[in-house]
């Protein structure tokens, strides 16, 4: 049995928090470690972080966007910046600001 994709894990993990309607999903990196965190949060009480061993910025973006096509339906990418871009149709707006010297790449959730 062949290991799953780190890209397969975060979109796993972020189908299985979205009917809690996370409002910003985080990765935090741990440099030098293999022990990164993914937190989900919401303005209902929602705040749960999960260990997701090794990832990267690129595994964790596109893992997040896999799940939300998945869940809503295809999403326009809307380049805002060197760093942030947007990814939203009528249900669901994702705008991705990593960054990367603090190793945290945030994800802020709104929905239509």
């Amino acid at each position: 049995m062949s290991e799953k994709k780190p890209r397969e894990v975060v979109k796993e993990l972020v189908l299985g928090a979205i009917q809690r309607r996370p409002k910003r999903i985080t990765l935090s990196m741990k440099w030098g470690e293999k022990r990164n965190t993914i937190r989900f949060v919401n303005t209902d009480g929602l705040d749960e972080t999960v260990e997701c061993g090794d990832m990267s910025f690129t595994s964790f973006g596109y893992g997040v966007v896999d799940a939300f096509r998945e869940a809503f339906g295809e999403l326009t990418e809307i380049g805002v910046s060197f760093r942030e871009t947007i990814y939203e149709n009528e249900k669901v707006v994702l705008d991705l600001y990593p960054t990367g010297s603090a190793g945290i790449f945030d994800i802020y959730v709104s929905y239509k």
